[in-house]
């Protein structure tokens, strides 16, 4: 019978289920699904690149009565506030120039901004009125006002309003941030022409450039504290640029001069109490040493700020740009604290990476996502598998830019875990044998699925003969492993302990369900001589350099050693604390292995073991252990992939089992087993230490997890752990 990965038929023998008395377990449902794309969610918090000052951490913390040097040498670290000479700034007015150099239009209207003003044109005092320049090849022509005929000027012609308080110049064409028509501006505006097109620039006092520029980026009506740091950051963040040229758009900072209305009449301009914050703060700037910082800031921290290369990471880390807790923006009411969930499917997050460096192209999708994040919680790099194997790292600033996310503390879920798993642990190890053998097996080796000593000899040997691991009852062979062994067709069946373990009446069930199967049972007269029989028919079939020694007592390192036993065929030896048993003792000085592999620490087998293994089976002794079972399976899981060692396991995928009952390990590590992958433990309710250890360790090379078992083994929120482990 053909069988799929995706399309399971059990072949069910009745007259062998006739043989069964009370068989206890349903049929499991066919597996029909077919691979999907996967979604993702994406939470966060914040706004905007999280470097230096929070804007809304600088309205809290002046809402808890902090003052603005306070604040700003709290979000600006290791630097002093103090006075700097005061120079003009020169802001590219068109808010469509891509460059300093830029000449965008082919005319510029410029008039005086309130009555009584008058124009200065190169010097020339002009009366007030409305003054169209055109380019013209290399010169500048004027016409309008009071003038009679069209006035020719050179390049680099300088208009300025002569009167009024503040005197001010009015732009018809739209100009500044918001590009509204009618805007005024303070200083004066500086032409300059290249073929049809003129450049706009105005040529202010820093200040009188900073009242246009405060109200823009912090709303006026915020305590007065913060709006002082804000133009104290304002005005650093100008001083810092060596050129002294400025955008009026965020591409520098956001200015709109003097004002203009807007489409419906609103006046967006210069502001009283922006004004006075200016003026309160008037030439003081953030200095890093003797100079001034470049005093990046930004909306909403969600919580942290970064480092400088938290987020630009190709960038110098900057003394005064390390990330600190924000501390107070929780009182500014930020409406970007935390952001509505938003869900995408691989494909989305795949079409919005194209064009990327090792994204690869249509239709491919991403099916895993690891974020390698910054203690400031900020993504410093993101990984993204993808369906045909391949895999990008590509920077969080990126990330955040192509999804259209508000900042880099983004923080996605969904990490690829797939549960194997059935209403019983027999069921659940059907389910891992039939992904582990979609059409037939040479062998099974049938273990008790209600103790586990027999059980854990079982690994090695079902690796070495090349075939499936199922449980079962000790009285009743269960339906499903029934169907299970009937679709498998084995030629052999490896029954582990005797009947006191496994029943006659099974054994007849099994012969009954296979009868050109041999079937061979391993019974000896304690656990230890158990493991050696199986030991000894492992080595048979396929001779191994190495054995696990794992303790007779104690399942959970055994089932931990169960992926690699099973890929590479080690024999596994049960022993008492002590490390001595006459049975494994005649094994290893029959079999001379190069290698005894002790699973698990001190507690459970004691130190003095590692030289008596090493004296009987004359080869070397390596013990691997941790503080705890979590910590001993991801060592093994690590030793499983040294290929200085001998071993070739490899970790794009990891199967993971509750470190709170054999069953499920046991016939997990087999399916690890024949897919080269370990096996590593975790808890019912949260992902222990030493297995998040690994994980982290480990995660840029993981595209997904088996989760071996039902939320009886690991919950849901055991799953949620995992998954935060992978993705946070």
């Amino acid at each position: 019978m053909n069988r799929s990965l995706y399309v399971r038929i059990f072949g069910v023998v009745v007259a062998a289920l006739m043989l069964l008395q009370g068989a206890v377990v349903p049929i499991a449902a066919a597996d029909v699904s077919i691979a999907a794309i996967p979604s993702f969610n994406i939470t966060g918090g914040g706004n905007g690149h999280g470097i230096g000052m929070s804007q809304y951490g600088a309205k809290g913390a002046a809402l808890a009565g902090k003052d603005y040097r306070w604040i700003l040498q709290y979000f600006y670290t290791d630097v002093t506030i103090g006075a700097w000479p005061a120079r003009d700034i020169t802001v590219i007015l068109d808010p469509a120039a891509s460059s300093t150099l830029s000449y965008t239009r082919p005319t510029w209207t410029i008039s005086s901004g309130q009555p009584g003003t008058t124009l200065s044109i190169n010097g020339t005092v002009h009366a007030a009125g409305i003054y169209v320049f055109t380019g013209a090849g290399s010169t500048i022509s004027v016409t309008g006002g009071d003038l009679v005929a069209p006035l020719v000027l050179t390049t680099g012609a300088l208009v300025k309003a002569e009167s009024g308080d503040p005197a001010l110049l009015s732009v018809k064409e739209g100009t500044g941030l918001y590009n509204f028509a009618n805007g005024k501006y303070r200083g004066t505006l500086e032409l300059a022409a290249s073929g049809s097109l003129l450049r706009l620039y105005n040529v202010l006092p820093m200040d009188d450039y900073l009242k246009g520029v405060v109200p823009r980026e912090m709303p006026s009506g915020w305590p007065a504290e913060a709006l002082k740091a804000q133009a104290v950051a304002a005005r650093s963040y100008a001083y810092a640029d060596s050129d002294d040229i400025v955008y009026c758009t965020t591409m520098s900072q956001a200015y709109q001069g003097y004002g203009a209305y807007n489409s419906v009449g609103v006046w967006v301009g210069e502001m009283s109490s922006t004004n006075s914050a200016v003026d309160a703060t008037a030439g003081l700037v953030i200095k890093a040493g003797s100079l001034v910082a470049q005093a990046f800031f930004f909306s909403s921290s969600g919580g942290h700020t970064a480092n400088n290369e938290d987020v630009w990471v190709s960038g110098s880390p900057l003394n005064y740009t390390r990330g600190v807790p924000d501390t107070y923006e929780y009182l500014a009411g930020s409406p970007y604290a935390e952001w509505t969930p938003r869900k995408l499917s691989g494909l989305e997050i795949a079409n919005a990476l194209r064009g990327l460096s090792g994204v690869p192209a249509s239709p491919t999708w991403v099916t895993g996502i690891v974020v390698e994040r910054a203690l400031s919680g900020h993504a410093r790099y993101v990984t993204f598998h993808f369906s045909n194997g391949a895999a990008a790292k590509i920077t969080g600033d990126s990330v955040r830019s192509r999804l259209g996310l508000r900042s880099t503390r983004f923080y996605f879920s969904g990490f690829p875990i797939t549960r194997i798993e059935g209403p019983t642990r027999y069921d659940t190890a059907v389910q891992a044998a039939m992904l582990a053998f979609p059409a037939t097996a040479p062998a099974v080796v049938l273990a008790s699925g209600e103790n586990f000593p027999d059980a854990l000899a079982g690994s090695g040997l079902a690796g070495a003969a090349d075939g499936a691991l199922l449980l079962t009852q000790k009285n009743a062979l269960p339906t499903v492993v029934a169907g299970e062994l009937a679709s498998l067709k084995p030629q052999t069946v490896y029954i582990m302990g005797g009947t006191s373990a496994i029943s006659s009446a099974v054994e007849s069930a099994v012969k009954s369900i296979v009868p050109g199967a041999t079937i061979r049972r391993f019974a000896g007269v304690d656990r230890y001589d158990t493991a050696r029989q199986a030991a000894e028919t492992a080595r048979t079939l396929a001779p191994a350099e190495k054995v696990f020694v794992v303790s007779g007592t104690s399942w959970a390192d055994a089932a931990s050693a169960s992926a690699l036993a099973y890929q590479k065929g080690y024999p596994i030896l049960l022993v008492p604390k002590s490390g001595a048993n006459a049975h494994t003792d005649a094994f290893l000085r029959a079999a001379r292995p190069a290698t005894v592999l002790i699973a698990g620490g001190t507690s459970v087998i004691a130190s003095t073991a590692d030289a008596y293994l090493a004296g009987v089976s004359g080869g070397s002794v390596t013990r691997l252990a941790g503080a705890d079972r979590y910590q001993t399976s991801a060592a093994i899981a690590r030793y499983a992939g040294l290929v200085t060692n001998g071993e070739t396991m490899t970790y794009n995928e990891i199967y993971v089992a509750t470190g709170l009952g054999y069953a499920d390990a046991l016939t997990g590590g087999m399916l690890a087993g024949v897919r080269g992958n370990p096996l590593i433990l975790t808890a019912t309710d949260t992902c222990p230490l030493g297995t998040v250890a690994f994980l982290q360790e480990k995660k840029l090379s993981i595209s997904k997890l088996w989760l071996l078992g039902g939320t009886g083994a690991v919950s849901e929120q055991g799953q949620k752990a995992l998954d935060a482990v992978m993705m946070q």
